[in-house]
């Protein structure tokens, strides 16, 4: 019978070397035990393989000493058969350790036995991507926290990292590791801890602006059932923007399928302004109630004149109960949207919902839709549709004729608010916190607010030209924003499609009859009447009643009647941009972050140290001094350093040893320790020597960790209150007893 030797071929590459000051050596000590950990660790990625500490000894509260082995120590068996899954292991019983005591006397650590040799190959190449040698500067953490409280998403935060440093292999650290700080840093808290949390964010922003408001409603186990806040921006806005309120709800926002609310007005730009923001349970009637009152006490009982939702019946009936004068209205793009799935199982459905349509969008009247609809469901045969019926009892409340009579800014659709749940989707997931969700609705705040900014420097600077001779036109340019000015100047050009006929006239008061040409041979045909005693002009489509602009139509018989201005009842405040509006001089609330010192100190020298490096860089003279005062005051600072610390030190010779060399392995005596490296590994290797140990010296930093101070909920409850509703309400947090679970503020 043969023997067969298996030969394994590999390809020899350059040793790799290690410095001898860097090999672990029985007989060095060191100040503290912090600094005999970060010298091995520093050895092992020169090596090529990370550590970890197997066990620790312990006197009381001291150490006495410290077993650090190499990280593939140790034999690991997976609990779940090899059959089922397969889980990678790294665990090879390496032997490679060192074992650290304390020596009472002289205050110091020692290393009393060391152990080079390994049961795996090493590879120092390799060793980066060790999760023990990957880790994330100051100014990395920092760019982290920030790129993440902005909503920028990890994989693009490590792209730009990437891009900066100019690829890959400059980083020492990989994607996954800006993931796990991430993770880390927004703990994962139980939903009662993180409730705490959310308290607390409501405290600190009414301690800023004692104008923020919110109500909390708590579960009996202090998790959130109910809740309410507004900032000081968003109450003063109300005062010229809560006239039409467009309120809209949706799930998946956080980790506890709380229900999203959000309260949006118009501004005079015509853009999405916040009103308010609610979280709740459940969507049952008593919730919605609680919101509403919470909403009107927060806008000091004032309720606006609109008020549109989707179809929810519990809505309907919390909005008749609170807000009986307000207009509801239900978000027409929910109901059509609705039309194929409700009438797909018709023959025809396709002409079925463009009929609909045609009804629904082009009824000038009241009457002219009743027709139009009992029509429409006799042609297709949809008479004993429940849907349609329990549709058409409700017209006065979703179809436009039915509503347009009145103001609504407009909005005929909630989808304003559905486009600020748009926002939160972008950085909100169903794992969020709470404290991540009003991180992003302050972000969302500041956004909507930073937009406003700009539209109202725009509006001051500039001047959007007339596209007409109309002085009326005129009058719309120097009082409206830009962006209602350009709905003007579409209502202007639209002039040129109608024709304008007199049907009668009468003491001053004409009846017009305005054929607008919608297609090359469609006219759509509207009843204007114009009272010249009090300049007073009302056209059919009532598009001034719902917009608060002036139609095409409205104007083209103002041009007939020869009128050079319009009564300033058709110039709205809403839309002037020369109004002083008071909440433009409030900041939308933001919390501060809760840095740790160091962080702080480390923000506020960058800041002033870009002012520097932008000046130095405008020559080489100025870089060249800027870097040699660098080194000035590195120097300086590691002196200063190492006089607070004491000086760490590499000798034998002054420990009084019993007897380590007899149990430690053989002692490493070259300069420096090889390693052969293979094609794909490299493996250590050893020499051994009698002679003593050279005495040398290692200054080793020491860095400074400092804790978060969090902060506590008894911090916060000062003696401070605020008089509200005639009652004292101390900032702070109480056990709720039965009937009692709520906290306002």
């Amino acid at each position: 019978m043969g023997v067969f030797t298996v030969l394994t071929r590999c390809i020899l590459q350059p040793l790799s070397v290690v410095d001898d000051e860097l090999v672990p050596k029985v007989g060095m000590t060191f100040t503290t035990l912090e600094d005999a950990g970060k010298f091995y660790r520093n050895y092992a990625k020169a090596a090529g393989f990370s550590t970890r500490v197997r066990c620790t000894n312990r006197k009381g509260n001291e150490i006495k000493n410290q077993l650090i082995t190499c990280s593939r120590e140790g034999k690991w068996k997976s609990k779940i058969s090899p059959t089922e899954k397969t889980n990678p292991t790294a665990s090879l019983n390496c032997p490679t350790r060192i074992y650290i005591r304390t020596l009472k006397d002289v205050g110091a650590w020692i290393i009393s036995k060391v152990v080079l040799d390994h049961s795996h190959p090493c590879c120092p190449s390799k060793a980066e991507m060790l999760k023990q040698h990957r880790e994330l500067s100051m100014s990395i953490r920092r760019t982290i926290e920030n790129n993440d409280e902005a909503g920028i998403r990890p994989s693009k935060t490590y792209q730009s990292f990437v891009a900066a440093t100019g690829g890959h292999r400059e980083l020492n650290f990989i994607e996954k590791d800006v993931r796990n700080y991430i993770t880390r840093e927004v703990r994962n808290v139980s939903e009662q801890e993180d409730a705490k949390e959310f308290g607390k964010y409501f405290l600190r922003m009414k301690e800023k602006n004692p104008n923020f408001f919110f109500e909390l409603e708590l579960e009996e186990d202090q998790s959130i059932k109910l809740a309410f806040w507004a900032d000081a921006r968003s109450r003063a806005a109300f005062e010229y923007f809560g006239d039409v309120i467009s309120f809209d709800t949706t799930y998946n926002t956080n980790r506890y399928n709380l229900v999203c609310g959000s309260f949006v007005g118009v501004n005079h730009h015509g853009q999405s302004t916040r009103l308010g923001c609610s979280l709740m349970k459940n969507e049952e009637i008593d919730s919605f109630k609680w919101l509403f009152q919470c909403w009107l006490r927060c806008m000091g009982g004032n309720a606006p004149k609109g008020f549109l939702t989707d179809q929810c019946a519990s809505m309907k009936r919390a909005l008749e109960a609170c807000m009986p004068t307000t207009v509801h209205r239900w978000c027409i793009w929910h109901i059509m949207k609705k039309i194929p799935s409700k009438l797909n199982g018709y023959k025809g459905h396709a002409d079925i919902e463009q009929q609909m349509s045609h009804v629904v969008w082009n009824s000038h009247s009241k009457d002219s839709f009743d027709r139009n609809w009992n029509d429409f469901l006799v042609n297709f045969g949809l008479a004993d549709n429940k849907w349609l019926s329990d549709l058409y009892e409700d017209r006065h409340i979703w179809v436009p004729i039915y509503l347009d009579h009145h103001f609504w800014a407009g909005m005929r659709s909630t989808q304003r608010s559905e486009s600020m749940h748009s926002f939160f989707n972008k950085y909100i997931t169903r794992n969020s916190s709470l404290i991540q969700f009003v991180k992003q609705y302050d972000n969302c705040l500041r956004s909507r607010e930073q937009a406003e900014r700009e539209s109202d420097a725009a509006d001051f600077h500039t001047v959007i030209p007339c596209a007409t001779k109309s002085s009326i036109e005129a009058q719309f340019q120097d009082a409206y924003t830009h962006a209602k000015f350009r709905e003007v100047q579409a209502q202007f050009r639209g002039k040129a499609n109608c024709i304008t006929r007199l049907k009668n006239s009468a003491l001053g008061y004409s009846v017009y009859e305005v054929g607008e040409q919608v297609s090359s041979s469609i006219f759509d045909k509207f009843a204007v009447t114009y009272d010249s005693v009090a300049a007073e002009v009302k056209c059919q489509c009532l598009l001034f009643e719902s917009r608060g602009i002036l139609c095409c139509h409205a104007l083209s018989v103002l041009s007939f009647e020869q009128v050079s201005q319009v009564s300033p009842r058709y110039i709205l405040e809403r839309w002037s941009k020369k109004v002083k509006r008071r909440h433009t001089h409030i900041k939308s609330s933001h919390d501060e972050p809760l840095m740790e010192p160091r962080s702080k100190r480390f923000d506020q020298l960058v800041f002033r140290s870009q002012n520097i490096c932008e000046f130095a860089s405008e020559s080489e003279e100025l870089t060249a001094i800027l870097h040699h005062a660098y080194d000035n005051v590195m120097a300086e600072m590691e002196a200063l350093k190492g006089k607070r610390k004491g000086t760490s030190s590499l000798s034998h010779e002054d420990a009084n040893l019993e007897s380590p060399a007899k149990d430690s392995n053989k002692r490493t005596s070259k300069k420096q320790a090889r390693f052969k490296a293979g094609e794909t590994d490299c493996k250590f290797h050893k020499e051994e020597e009698d002679e003593s140990f050279k005495r040398g010296k290692c200054n080793l930093m020491r860095e400074c960790y400092i804790q978060i101070n969090l902060f506590d909920a008894a911090s916060v409850g000062h003696s401070s209150c605020s008089q509200y509703q005639g009652q004292v309400i101390n900032y702070q947090f109480r056990v709720p007893v039965a009937g009692d679970n709520s906290l306002g503020v």
